[in-house]
C-alpha cells in the first residue's frame, strides 16, 4: 500500500504523525507544510495527477479549503482516499464533507493530530497500542493543547524543545531511536545537552525581545483587545507568553509574535480567553490557546501601520 501524508511541519504535533505513520506504513510519503501552505501543497499534486499513485491520502493536524474540498468531493476515487484529520476549532465550518473530520475533543481533554491520526490507525488495524507510542502520544497532545503547563509536564516541553533546536527531520530521527530502543521516552545526554543550550540562549534573548513589545487595541464586534506585538524567533514562540504572564505590565490579552523571514504572525494567550478570535478576524485560523494569520491580510495591513508608527514616535 502506497500512503501519502500531509502534515504539519512547524511542531511536534504534525511530525508526530510522521513518526506514526512510518511505523504503521512500509511504503509512506510525508509532504511538510507551513501553516498556510497545505492548498498549495496537496493542489500540485492533484495538478501532476500524482495524487491517484497513492492508496491512502491523510492530511494531519491541518485541514484543506476550497475549492480543493470540492474537487475532492466530486471525484469518486479521490473521496474515497482522503481522510483530514484535524483539531483547530477554525475550521469546523470544512466538517461539510465526509472525509473531513475536525475533532477538538477526546477522552482526555483537548485533542491534537497527532492524537487523532493514533486513534485511526490503531481503530482500522494498522498499528497495536504500544506503551512508548502511547506516551509520545498523549506527551505530544499535553504540548500542543497546553495542558502540558497545568501539569508541569516538563518532559512535554523537553520534546518542544529539542524539536526547535534541531529541526524536524532530526526529531524524526531521534525519536524513532528513542522508539527502537526504549519502552518509554528517554532523553540521552546529547539530547539533554541540545536542550539545555536552548533554555540559555532563550534566557538570553527574551529581555530584548521583550522591551520591544508594541501594544495595540484591536477591536473585534465591538470588543477591545489589547495586543502586544513583537518580534522573536520562530522557536520562541511558545514559551514567551509564560514571560509576558509572569509580568504583565501593560495587561495585554494576548501576544502577536514576528519572525524573521516568515510572512505570518502567530498569537498566544496572556488572559483566559480565546486567541483564535484575532487571528481569524485578520484572516488565519487558530484555536483557544494559539493561532496564526498572515501578515499581507488588508485589515491587517492596519495594525502593521499603527506598529510602524509606534516604532517612529518611541524613536522620538
Amino acid at each position: 500500500m502506497k500512503v501519502l501524508l500531509f502534515t504539519h511541519e512547524q511542531d511536534i504535533d504534525g511530525m508526530g504523525s510522521v513518526i506514526l505513520g512510518n511505523i504503521a506504513f512500509s511504503n509512506l510519503e510525508y509532504v511538510p507544510c507551513k501553516t498556510f501552505e497545505i492548498d498549495s501543497n496537496f493542489q500540485k499534486y492533484i495538478d501532476d495527477e500524482r495524487i491517484y499513485e497513492y492508496d491512502l491520502i491523510f492530511v494531519t493536524d491541518l485541514c484543506l479549503h476550497e475549492p480543493i474540498l470540492s474537487i475532492i468531493n466530486n471525484d469518486e476515487i479521490l473521496r474515497n482516499k482522503v481522510l483530514v484529520l484535524d483539531h483547530h476549532k477554525t475550521e469546523i465550518a470544512n466538517a461539510k464533507y465526509d472525509f473531513v473530520n475536525i475533532i477538538l475533543e477526546c477522552s482526555k481533554g483537548a485533542t491534537s493530530g497527532t492524537y487523532l491520526f493514533y486513534e485511526y490507525l490503531i481503530n482500522n488495524k494498522y498499528l497495536g497500542n504500544q506503551e512508548i507510542l502511547d506516551e509520545l502520544v498523549e506527551l505530544t497532545r499535553q504540548y500542543d493543547t497546553w495542558e502540558w503547563a497545568k501539569y508541569n509536564n516538563q518532559k512535554a516541553r523537553m520534546l518542544h524543545l529539542l524539536f526547535e533546536q534541531v529541526g524536524y527531520k532530526k526529531y524524526i530521527e531521534i525519536m524513532f531511536n528513542i522508539i527502537k530502543n526504549n519502552n518509554s521516552i528517554v532523553f540521552s545526554q546529547e539530547a539533554l545537552a541540545i536542550i539545555n543550550d536552548w533554555e540559555v540562549k532563550f534566557k538570553n534573548d527574551s529581555n530584548n525581545i521583550l522591551e520591544s513589545m508594541i501594544v495595540i487595541p484591536v477591536i473585534i464586534d465591538g470588543v477591545e483587545y489589547s495586543v502586544g506585538y513583537m518580534h522573536a524567533e520562530y522557536k520562541y514562540r511558545n514559551d514567551l507568553n509564560q514571560l509576558v504572564k509572569e509580568n504583565n505590565v501593560y495587561d495585554v490579552d494576548l501576544i502577536g509574535m514576528f519572525f524573521p523571514d516568515m510572512d505570518v504572525v502567530s498569537y498566544r494567550g496572556i488572559k483566559d480567553m480565546d486567541v483564535s478570535i484575532v487571528p481569524t478576524y485578520f484572516g488565519g485560523k487558530g484555536h483557544k490557546g494559539a493561532g496564526s494569520n498572515p501578515i499581507n491580510n488588508e485589515k491587517f495591513q492596519k495594525v502593521l501601520g499603527k506598529i510602524k508608527n509606534s516604532k517612529i514616535q518611541q524613536h522620538n
